[in-house]
């Protein structure tokens, strides 16, 4: 077919001027290396285009054989004795099998193994194409089309990350049984046959739909190929079918990582090691190695703060990079290198603020902003595994700190010493992940969460999800006014920290203090110009104080929401207390003009209020404290956290003339806590 020479020149002339590696020989270390910036050109070229672009070929309508010797330029003929002999002389049986014996390692001997019920339970719904992700299940039919989602907005993303084939693998691993190894290879290939990679830069609602679909499936995929390998599970025309789809997807990884921020490009990056310490046969595995390596190194260095945060300023997803860190580990080493110096001491400060984010009893995560309360993991084993051990701090290093790029600070006992700790989050916006929650806090105490952050639920904003509820200032334990949410989201300048915060961190013999101020505005569009200061004082290690001044012209509803732990919340007269049975917590407030309304909301509809998702899928009631007073600005407050052991509340008095309570309890005696905000109120952030 002719191409019409006008339309070359003015379409597809420009589009390979601007992208030289579109030579069909431009493969492996000599194809230059593309980023995010040619995303716009790349989603112009027709499938042939793309292939050249990720180094590979066309292998729609190619025999067997053909198919298996155009495969062989995929492979380091170095590393795979024979090939080399068998494509000259066009034996393509001879390559293939030349391939096999490299992949394919010596059967392990038979040992016993074990698989719990609900791995079984998982594989035998997915051998029938039963499908489960957070709760939510659905039948697929046996021809699976993978850009289809029948249920909310992640579960179409779940599906293409292969998560499953885990319990496939180990299913077959402990019985023997070849359904579940041959239901693995078979989704495999399912997925490949109908993956369209001309598609790739363009996006597709779920195959390509997010790149992290693919860096979790080509783990996934690497993982079970190398578990079935040797015991014959995975033929050798199959195997070659999933190397080809896995060298594609990792050039593209390549390109689409490169220039992207956040925990995305470390999880692709993870992915392209994963597969490459698997299959370091493959031509490209060099290659992949040294740019996510190097991508890695880079992408720590930028996103990762001074003090050791990650930007996104949400301790899951600074989880999430940690645990990247931590899963390339082992491929590195499978490759020859290390994790390089200055990337293993950021990790090292990475680590201790995962210990720091923790409650002292590690049940729980501080969930500032998209968290999972509920899954806080086991730092220290995942370390111990790696022989990294050393990269923890110890148990008297988990004290009082502030970390000034987060604006997160801790007010709370050395973990050596007593279990009362409070995070309280003073920082901006975040990167991605973001909630409007600025100067909440998370408080555990005598082995309980009483005050939490609420999580995040699900990723989707149909009717059935709380997500968008959950990112509100509705949600969190902070201020609201008129009614109104504070909209960080609109000021996207202040997202991401560039310098330290000055929170007034001061720790003495009796007190340990921070403090923060939310000054953005209010309401949809910043309009509500007030300005919301908080101080929290830990008082001699047993009890809190907060201190709030609302400022501003005018009059105004002010609300003070607290958010608790699911249980109940009573309120007793000015004071509210839960009602546990081994230890709780009571909240007393005075205000320079009381409160009008005081109420608590548990499991409220319409509108929502007081819900509580320890973990990704899961919502529960909980109850949330709301106190509101209408009132002229300035407005101030001092709120007492005492928590205490047992079921018979405490005898407390507590008392404010304005610029410092006093404070009457057990365990405390007497003491006055001065209120320092005044000194504060020329400092904005």
């Amino acid at each position: 077919m002719r191409i019409n020479t006008l339309v070359f020149f003015l379409v597809i002339a420009p589009i390979f001027a601007s992208l030289p590696l579109l030579a069909a020989e431009q493969t492996g270390a000599d194809r230059p290396l593309l980023s995010r910036a040619e995303l716009s050109r790349l989603k112009k070229l027709d499938r042939a285009q793309v292939l050249a672009a990720l180094g590979s070929f066309e292998d729609r309508g190619l025999s067997e054989n053909q198919f298996v010797l155009q495969m062989g330029a995929l492979f380091d003929a170095r590393r795979v004795p024979g090939l080399a002999e068998a494509l000259a002389a066009g034996n393509a049986d001879a390559a293939l099998a030349a391939v096999c014996r490299v992949c394919q390692p010596p059967k392990p001997a038979a040992g016993a193994r074990s698989v719990s019920r609900t791995k079984r339970e998982l594989a035998n719904d997915v051998l029938v194409n039963r499908f489960t992700f957070y709760g939510e299940t659905y039948q697929l039919p046996d021809d699976i089309n993978w850009d289809h989602n029948p249920g909310t907005a992640h579960w179409g993303h779940d599906l293409n990350r292969f998560g499953y084939l885990d319990a496939l693998t180990q299913t077959y691993l402990a019985t023997g049984d070849t359904r579940y190894s041959r239901k693995a290879v078979a989704l495999i290939l399912d997925w490949i046959a109908k993956c369209d990679l001309g598609r790739c830069f363009k996006g597709s609602p779920y195959m390509f739909g997010s790149y992290l679909n693919n860096a979790g499936h080509c783990v996934a995929w690497a993982n079970c190929v190398a578990a079935l390998l040797p015991r014959g599970q995975v033929r050798p025309i199959e195997l070659l079918r999933i190397l080809k789809s896995l060298h594609d997807q990792l050039a593209y990884l390549e390109i689409v990582t490169n220039g992207h921020a956040g925990n995305w490009p470390v999880l692709g990056c993870r992915a392209m090691l994963d597969c490459a310490a698997e299959f370091p046969m493959l031509r490209d595995a060099g290659r992949f190695t040294d740019y996510a390596a190097r991508t890695l190194a880079s992408q720590i260095m930028t996103q990762v703060k001074p003090d050791g945060v990650q930007d996104e300023l949400t301790p899951h997803y600074h989880r999430v990079v940690v645990n990247s860190l931590l899963a390339v580990v082992r491929p590195l080493r499978s490759l020859g290198r290390e994790l390089d110096p200055v990337t293993l001491a950021t990790l090292r400060k990475m680590v201790h603020y995962v210990q720091q984010t923790t409650v002292p009893d590690g049940s729980k995560q501080a969930a500032f902003n998209d968290s999972d309360p509920g899954s806080p993991g086991n730092i220290a084993r995942e370390l111990a595994a790696l022989g990294l051990q050393d990269l923890l701090s110890p148990v008297e290093k988990l004290g009082p700190e502030f970390f000034p790029y987060a604006g997160v600070a801790f007010l709370r006992q050395r973990q050596d010493r007593g279990d009362l700790y409070l995070a309280f989050d003073a920082g901006p916006y975040g990167r991605g992940h973001q909630h409007e929650d600025k100067l909440g806090f998370w408080l555990f105490a005598y082995g309980r969460n009483f005050v939490v952050d609420p999580g995040r639920h699900l990723y989707d904003h149909s009717a059935r999800s709380y997500y968008d509820y959950l990112k509100s200032t509705t949600a969190h334990s902070t201020i609201k006014i008129d009614g109104e949410n504070q909209h960080s989201r609109g000021r996207r300048e202040t997202w991401i920290p560039d310098k330290p915060l000055d929170l007034g961190w001061r720790v003495t013999k009796d007190e340990i203090r921070a403090r923060g101020v939310y000054d953005l505005g209010y309401g949809p569009k910043n309009t509500i110009s007030v300005i919301h200061r908080r101080e929290i004082v830990f008082v001699r290690e047993r009890c809190w104080v907060v201190f709030d001044s609302v400022e501003g012209d005018g009059e105004h509803l002010i609300e003070s929401r607290f958010q608790f732990a699911p249980g109940k919340l009573l309120l007793d007269g000015g004071a509210a207390r839960t009602d546990f049975k081994d230890a709780n917590l009571s909240l007393h407030t005075v205000a320079t003009v009381a409160f009008g309304d005081t109420h608590v909301e548990q499991g409220r509809e319409n509108p929502r209020g007081g819900w509580y998702s320890d973990s990704y899928g899961k919502i529960e009631p909980a109850p949330a404290l709301s106190m509101s007073v209408q009132t002229r600005l300035p407005w101030r407050s001092a709120t007492l956290l005492f928590p205490w052991r047992g079921t018979l509340p405490p005898r407390i008095e507590f008392a404010w003339d304005g610029t410092s309570v006093k404070i009457r309890a057990p365990e405390l005696g007497e003491a006055r806590v001065e209120c320092s905000l005044e000194s504060f109120r020329n400092l904005r952030q």
